[in-house]
């Protein structure tokens, strides 16, 4: 048997046990009580003669095809949801930047991903060529940035932030080209959009 299969097995064995060891109990506190509400609503339901009943019935059938069928003139506008509006792109990394800082690599990705791009987009610009939505390193006339810069524009256009797993609760945090400060790669974009013209 594997673990996946192990764990029903066990939960399901338990349980048995637990019937067995628990029958008197589970019928004092939950079976007698059930079986004596039953028993109580049959003789409240006997002891009420049936044009009492016929006319709650036809009460209720009526009130729900009365309001089913009247118009909600005011209930509209009580119950709808105030819409947000579309976040735009400066928003949404601003947003990522800040979950960026609380851990993980995903957010981190996403943010070297977008600055990747940029990047891509300044090269682009620079050498007068179309921009380029396909893999491959980062290259163009005058790019030397440094290699933490460097490695980690290309974690995020060519990585994934599946790359960097999160560590087990026992092992040590690892660094990743991710980690490096997002702040340091814009003022290195913004210098090259100044110096590439």
């Amino acid at each position: 048997m594997t673990r996946r299969q192990l764990i029903p097995a066990g939960v399901f064995l338990a349980a048995l046990v637990l019937a067995f060891l628990l029958q008197d109990v589970v019928e004092r506190v939950i079976i007698v009580p059930l079986v004596y509400v039953w028993w109580l609503l049959g003789v409240y339901y006997s002891i009420l003669p049936q044009s009492v009943l016929w006319i709650v019935l036809v009460v209720v059938a009526a009130l729900s095809a009365i309001t089913a069928l009247m118009p909600r003139f005011g209930n509209r506008e009580f119950f709808q949801p105030t819409m947000r509006p579309p976040k735009g792109q400066i928003e949404g990394m601003v947003e990522w930047l800040e979950k960026s800082q609380r851990g993980g690599s995903y957010y981190k990705w996403l943010v070297a991903n977008r600055l990747g791009k940029t990047a891509r987009e300044i090269l682009a610009q620079r050498d007068g060529q179309p921009i380029s939505k396909k893999f491959g390193r980062l290259d163009g006339r005058d790019w030397n940035p440094p290699q933490k810069i460097d490695d980690y524009l290309e974690s995020g256009l060519n990585g994934s932030f599946a790359d960097y797993p999160r560590p087990r609760f026992w092992e040590k945090l690892k660094s990743t080209p991710l980690d490096a400060d997002p702040k340091q790669v814009i003022e290195y974009l913004e210098d090259e959009m100044k110096t590439g013209k």
